[in-house]
């Protein structure tokens, strides 16, 4: 069976998430999709730009939750002196 993933991972994954909708929209990528071909009367790179756009939303929302869920099942934070989220 499978672990679910630690909250570090998911950080990590979180942290090239923006990396990779940048890759996604850079120029090498996005002229592919320049083409004259239309879905449902819009535009291919229009299409491609919101279906990119809302892809980076759909993955954030869910790394967020699945983060927000692994910190709650590790507890909180304690520092040297044992009181949970105490400043330094």
């Amino acid at each position: 069976m499978n672990a679910p993933p630690t909250s570090s991972r998911l950080r990590d994954a979180a942290a090239i998430l923006p990396l990779v909708g940048l890759f996604l929209l850079m120029p090498p990528t996005i002229t592919l999709f320049t083409a004259r071909y239309h879905i449902a009367g819009v535009p291919l790179i229009v299409a491609w730009l919101f279906g990119v756009w809302i892809a980076l939303i759909a993955c954030a929302a869910l790394l967020a939750r699945a983060i927000g869920r692994s910190e709650r099942t590790a507890g909180p934070a304690r520092d040297d002196t044992g009181h949970p989220d105490a400043a330094p």
